[in-house]
């Protein structure tokens, strides 16, 4: 059964100038705030999805005051974003890929994912991050 995951983030996420000079221990938190605040625009977390999308298309917009350009989109706290929605995996000797993760797609790399980046320009009181997450359904080739 195809499913659509939309929540809204009362916040835009960083740009990708914010995060360059923002310390370890501070994105760390920020990453831990995300995955909170993602919980909490999904209503708690009865409602995460049992298994996670094996394929899925992300559609991620960012509502601000002023339009950023496509790579500084890309490279903020998209990632970050995306993390937080991946599966929870024991990677290489133990180590944990995604601490944070809550298990709504199984992984970020383009065999398990799409994903669509917009800026739209909004008034300040209006700011705010869309994600909408639809589970293809398809597999990887």
């Amino acid at each position: 059964m195809k499913q659509t995951i939309h929540f809204t983030l009362p916040a835009p996420y960083p740009l990708q100038s914010a995060k360059k000079f923002m310390p370890a221990t501070l994105y760390t938190k920020m990453k831990k705030a995300m995955r909170g605040t993602i919980i909490a625009a999904l209503g708690g977390p009865q409602n995460i999805p049992s298994k996670p999308f094996s394929y899925a298309h992300i559609r991620i917009e960012r509502w601000s005051v002023e339009k950023p350009s496509q790579e500084a989109l890309e490279g903020g706290g998209a990632p970050s974003l995306i993390e937080s929605l991946t599966a929870f995996q024991r990677g290489v000797q133990g180590v944990y890929r995604t601490p944070y993760g809550l298990g709504i797609i199984k992984d970020a790399s383009p065999a398990h994912i799409t994903v669509e980046y917009r800026a739209i320009p909004c008034h300040f009181s209006e700011q705010k991050t869309v994600v909408t997450i639809k589970d293809t359904g398809e597999m990887e080739p």
